[in-house]
């Protein structure tokens, strides 16, 4: 596994070496809308959100960190493009990183400034390389994920120049291909941790399965120490992508999954409905826990009976049952009711055990 990169902190929540890779997204509200930002971060923490970034487009979102950053305990990172100035505001007020790409940061006097305040705060830097750091079309994969790698290697050359490694790495592409190398590249080459996701990915299951093409072989690999889903959706499918992608791999454990069958002529229920119900209410539990939705008594307490708790259709019912027993069979709204009290009870028997 190639998980054991320089370790970073940020607000205390430390980023690299083996410790859990960390789920972030970016909100979609201008920052001075600090209300609003902390509402959103609120519930994307708990749906299970680490690191916040915020996008810094003016004075008033600089100025928003000094309230933002004392009223939680989200690690929010400030989101720099073009003018260095904001940077050095969003530091002084509490940001607890700082993402700048270096294809529109400015000269390197300029960079030399966010260093010398970030190192004078203690706080990460993150270097997002793109597409947009490039000035040239590449004619293959391999290629341009040479090129972002050797883009990354000029700026941390003056970083480490300056004395400064509190450095988290990142090279997105909106082509998977590109994405996938030029972290392998990375990987190979720095000590420092990876932020890894497929930028500009989509809306979306398309956005998603776009992003799983580099994900998943990247984080089999041992590769990746925070990651984020970047979807056209609301930050919160963002969060919930990740959750599911980084649950699905094994690489945390404390996610509960909803497993329902692919709709036949044989369901005589609304599947989808039912399904939707327990999948919201699946949100934000932090338990290891696994339900059904079935269609079918075909698809039902036997192909899932490894499930925890799950519901198998029927003619306008639902038969309940807790790891292949039946439970009970009710109409459709007892049945969902049952089923939700029954993983509370469960999720929170999971709680104790655990503790």
């Amino acid at each position: 596994m190639s998980r054991n990169k320089r370790v970073v902190s940020l607000k205390g929540k430390l980023l690299g070496g083996n410790n859990p890779i960390l789920i972030q997204t970016m909100a979609n509200l201008k920052t001075s809308r600090v209300e609003d930002i902390l509402r959103m971060d609120e519930d994307l923490t708990h749906l299970g959100n680490d690191l916040l970034r915020l996008s810094v487009l003016d004075e008033k979102d600089a100025e928003a960190f000094k309230i933002l950053s004392s009223k939680t305990s989200t690690p929010l990172i400030a989101d720099i493009h073009f003018n260095y100035l904001f940077a050095l505001k969003a530091i002084a007020n509490g940001a607890a990183a700082i993402r700048i790409n270096p294809g529109n940061i400015g000269s390197e006097d300029k960079l030399i400034k966010v260093i010398s305040a970030a190192k004078e705060k203690g706080l990460p830097i993150r270097i997002g390389v793109n597409s947009g750091s490039l000035p040239l079309k590449y004619v293959s994969a391999k290629e341009e994920a040479n090129a972002y790698v050797s883009a990354l290697k000029e700026v941390i050359k003056v970083m480490e120049d300056h004395d400064f490694y509190d450095l988290v790495l990142s090279l997105k592409s909106s082509d998977p291909e590109v994405t996938y190398q030029a972290y392998k590249k990375a990987d190979e080459l720095f000590n420092y941790p990876l932020h890894i996701g497929v930028t500009e990915a989509g809306e979306g299951y398309v956005g998603a399965l776009r992003s799983s093409v580099a994900l998943v072989p990247l984080l089999k690999e041992g590769i990746g120490d925070t990651i984020r889903i970047s979807l056209t959706d609301p930050p919160r499918d963002e969060v919930l992508a990740a959750r599911a992608l980084l649950k699905a791999l094994g690489l945390i454990q404390d996610v509960p999954v909803l497993v329902s069958c692919p709709t036949c002529g044989r369901t005589q229920v609304d599947l989808l409905k039912v399904s939707k119900i327990v999948s919201k209410h699946l949100e934000g539990l932090n338990v290891n826990l696994k339900v059904a939705v079935m269609g079918c008594p075909v698809n039902g307490p036997g192909e899932a009976k490894d499930a925890d708790l799950g519901l198998a259709g029927g003619v306008d019912s639902f038969l309940v049952f807790e790891h292949g027993k039946p439970l009970k069979s009710l109409p459709e709204e007892e049945a969902i009711r049952f089923l939700l009290s029954e993983i509370d009870r469960l999720a929170n028997l999971k709680k104790q055990q655990k503790n």
